[in-house]
């Protein structure tokens, strides 16, 4: 994946899932793979809020 598939590169670095996986699992960032509502279209990741993924799809 690279930023320019990213709908909002501006704020890619420190909300995305993708980003904060990479730094690793914690209970905060385990948070927002609860109860998901969106998935990314790039990677597929599942997260509840739309701004942490880069092309967020509603489920």
């Amino acid at each position: 994946m690279t930023e320019n598939s990213c709908q909002n590169p501006e704020e890619h670095c420190d909300l995305h899932a993708c980003q904060l996986t990479a730094s690793g699992r914690n209970p905060e960032v385990d948070k927002m793979f609860e109860n998901p509502r969106f998935a990314c279209t790039n990677c597929g990741v599942k997260v509840h809020d739309k701004a942490n993924v880069c092309r967020p799809k509603a489920l």
